[in-house]
């Protein structure tokens, strides 16, 4: 049997742990104590010894005067080297010098290190934010630098702005990661917590009572909502000050947890079905060239955004009349009375007290009202509207290349749009794809759906599917791999062989992608697809937007639904004569008599052109005098 029984060794042991773990002041006190210690031992031997050294006077020294002289020994090294007392005191002296030298450095030691440890604790910010009216980012995640870009933005016009992150995160590494992707910030402020983000009683750190709006968002690859849902109960559990309106805003994937998420708090709290969302957009974009385009303007602060302004300085006008009034911003809807949001309303809709006007505008110090009714040429309108015939829709073939969980959103996305007759071929290796999509097919009632398992990025599959046949083509990255540009290397390498195939094509198909991480848009470009979706950074918009103004919901919901308004890039030709120069009024009265919204253009000469937006211009002058071609468009929101 062991002998349990502590030894002496393991009481100083555990005595000295003890101290240790009490910190550096009982570091310091307990050095403190050993050099006192030592210099009344040294002093009493030299006593005992008789080696005392006499003074100047030739008597002995006195204790008081020999204990000052050990202690300059001790703490100065250079003190020996002045001694003429006997070879005992000078011996003693030496041993009070290298006693000296092992406490001296064992305390520089600790003071050094309680130093670094201080400014260790002060770079990782642990005292109180002070800031108010800031926005708040409760999460990190890969949309949390698309955030911070549009908020620097959106503060360019103000005295400036701050934006406080909290996540569960190493503080410098965070900062290190906001400064190398995010490396000008104008007058905006950002400051930086770690912490538990779902610790209700850590929150306080943050000034979250004080906040001016506050996004949740899910951790980097989690794979439910359960993390957000635990934030945004944490945020729930904290109160806004007295006379503060706060709003929430957050992500979430799983759409039956969308009630739940709402139910979290107080405070209003807008949700975004991420997964349905970029779903409902990648289907519209794959069906309109060039549609990404039109989204990224309206939703990044660099460009034309939504404003809601009052509607007292056209009250009384009908809707179709109100859209002349406007010079340099494009009326798009209403927001009645009791806050519902109609887009493209109908034309004749008279504009009541009570109401506001939904608008797209550069900024709202831009929004300016026409006091003078627009008179239009008659007879320009009258002959552009004889070629406004539109043909009905016809059948189409789409092409779906990959796989992710959005693709049944997408299916059903497709079938809602299309002409009956269409059909739908997906291609991946998912081994769960059969199933699902066999389960989905009996519920569409506009295409012919069908799956082929096979590797979307091998060009023999490629050639023998023979995209030349199919109308659209859509590339998805697969969500199964959790590195997002290894993801999208799969898609690049797809979209090259697409390239190659299109190649001297006089009406090639056209060809949308998504893509996970921002930086392969770049690199996709090369491969010259007609659209490209980047699904984390427009999740990063759109909460950037509804942080900004809470009533932006319902315009995206709107703008997003099939059965809401919707933005289209029709044909130039169905709304003027090829080559025919008119201004922007006259293109507004041909689409108003339509029953749409004109809001832009789509040049076909620079669709390739980044440095012009590919092609498209949102809200130009109505003064602005346009000659298009056959191979324009016209950009349009239309019920």
């Amino acid at each position: 049997m062991l002998n349990t029984r502590p030894s002496v060794g393991d009481h100083l042991r555990y005595a000295f742990d003890r101290l240790m773990a009490k910190g550096a002041w009982a570091l310091l006190a307990w050095h403190l104590s050993i050099t006192l210690v030592t210099i009344l031992v040294v002093s009493l031997i030299g006593v005992a010894l008789g080696v005392v050294p006499l003074d100047e006077q030739g008597e002995r020294l006195g204790f008081g005067a020999l204990l000052w002289t050990t202690l300059m020994h001790a703490i100065d090294p250079g003190t020996i080297t002045g001694n003429d007392g006997s070879a005992g005191w000078r011996a003693l002296m030496m041993m009070a010098t290298m006693l000296g030298i092992l406490l001296v450095g064992s305390l520089v030691a600790i003071l050094v290190a309680s130093v670094a440890h201080r400014f260790d604790k002060l770079r990782q910010g642990h005292s109180r934010v002070l800031e108010q009216d800031h926005t708040l980012v409760v999460g990190w995640s890969s949309q949390i630098f698309t955030i911070i870009k549009e908020l620097v933005r959106a503060n360019e016009s103000r005295s400036g702005g701050c934006v406080v992150i909290y996540a569960d995160h190493d503080k410098v590494w965070m900062e290190d990661e906001l400064r190398v992707k995010v490396p000008k910030l104008g007058r905006t402020r950002v400051v930086v917590r770690a912490g538990d983000p779902t610790d209700p009683a850590s929150l306080d750190v943050v000034a979250t009572a004080r906040a001016r709006a506050i996004v949740v968002l899910a951790p980097e690859h989690a794979r439910d909502d359960t993390a957000v849902v635990r934030a945004l109960l944490a945020v729930g559990r904290t109160h806004p000050e007295r006379g503060r309106i706060q709003h929430v805003v957050t992500e979430i994937r799983d759409p039956h947890n969308v009630a739940v998420a709402r139910l979290t708090g107080d405070r209003r709290t807008e949700v975004l079905e991420i997964g349905e969302l970029i779903a409902k957009i990648a289907v519209q974009t794959c069906l309109q060239a060039g549609l990404s385009v039109v989204y990224e303007e309206l939703l990044s602060f660099n460009g034309n955004e939504i404003y809601f302004i009052d509607a007292a300085p056209v009250l009384g006008l009908c809707f179709g009349g109100a859209l002349h009034q406007f010079e340099n911003c494009v009326l798009i809807g209403l927001r009645d009375a009791e806050g519902r949001v109609v887009l493209s309303p109908a034309m004749d809709r008279v504009i009541a007290a009570g109401e506001a006007l939904v608008l797209i505008a550069a900024d709202d110090d831009q929004i300016h009202v026409t006091n003078e009714l627009w008179e239009g040429a008659a007879t320009t309108v009258d002959a552009a509207e004889a070629t406004t015939v539109r043909s009905s829709a016809a059948p189409t073939r789409t092409l779906i290349l990959g796989w992710s969980t959005r693709v049944p959103s997408i299916v059903a996305g497709i079938n809602a749009y299309a002409a009956p007759g269409s059909e739908l071929l997906v291609v991946s290796t998912n081994p769960d794809a059969e199933t699902v999509l066999a389960t989905l097919a009996p519920s569409l009632n506009q295409v012919t759906l069908t799956h082929r398992s096979d590797n979307m990025s091998d060009r023999r599959v490629i050639d023998d599917l023979d995209p030349r046949t199919w109308k659209h083509v859509m590339v998805l990255p697969d969500d199964r791999i959790e590195q997002a540009t290894e993801a999208d290397a799969k898609v690049l390498v797809a979209l090259l062989h697409l390239r190659d195939v299109a190649e001297g094509l006089t009406r090639p198909f056209s060809v949308v992608s998504e893509m996970r991480d921002v930086r392969s848009r770049a690199l996709a470009e090369v491969a010259r697809a007609d659209d490209f979706i980047v699904s984390d950074h427009f999740i990063g918009l759109l909460l950037t937007q509804i942080a900004e103004n809470a009533d932006l919901a319902a315009v995206f919901a709107e703008l997003f639904d099939p059965s809401g308004a919707q933005i289209y890039l029709r044909p130039a030709t169905d709304y003027v004569v090829a080559g025919h120069e008119l201004d922007v009024h006259t293109l507004v009265e041909i689409g108003q008599r339509r029953g749409e919204v004109v809001i832009g253009v789509r040049l076909a000469g620079h669709a390739k052109n980044e440095h012009q937006n590919f092609g498209v211009v949102i809200n130009p002058r109505k003064s602005t005098r346009l000659r298009l071609s056959q191979a324009d468009r016209v950009i349009v929101l239309a019920a």
